[in-house]
């Protein structure tokens, strides 16, 4: 049980809640509340070194607060890198699981955007990826 269900099972009310929850600084809510960008839609040359990580398997950059990958099985997918679990923008690619991960709270999602575990219940917004050439281009 996290400190928030706690307070909010002894009877907290929503306000003491988060005065509690926010005092000092905690981490709980230093950088909730982001949400992901609904109007994506910039395009990647592959051919410029910038964007190298995304010719080899396993390779993603960050960009527009959203993470693209080049996945082990050869796909292009481009998810938010804002968390559904708390709002945090701390999602990234590993490749070695081929899955997404939320440093913050160890959320974890498949490259589907779908959560893997608790943390990650409520899925990442997934974008559309389209290459042609050398153009990849991510958009909503």
């Amino acid at each position: 049980m996290n400190r928030k269900d706690f307070l909010k099972q002894v009877g907290f009310s929503g306000a003491a809640i988060f005065a509690t929850y926010c005092m000092d600084g905690l981490s709980g809510c230093s950088s909730s509340g982001l949400s992901p960008a609904s109007n994506v839609d910039f395009t990647l040359d592959l051919s410029l070194a910038e964007n190298a990580a995304l010719k080899n398997k396993g390779g993603f950059l960050i960009k527009n607060s959203v993470v693209v990958a080049y996945t082990t099985q050869g796909s292009y997918v481009a998810v938010t890198q804002v968390c559904s679990h708390e709002g945090r923008q701390e999602v990234t690619y590993r490749s070695a699981q081929n899955n997404f991960y939320c440093t913050a709270h160890g959320a974890l999602f498949d490259t589907s955007g779908n959560g893997l575990n608790s943390e990650g219940r409520g899925g990442l917004k997934l974008y559309n990826v389209q290459l042609t050439n050398n153009l990849l281009r991510i958009y909503s």
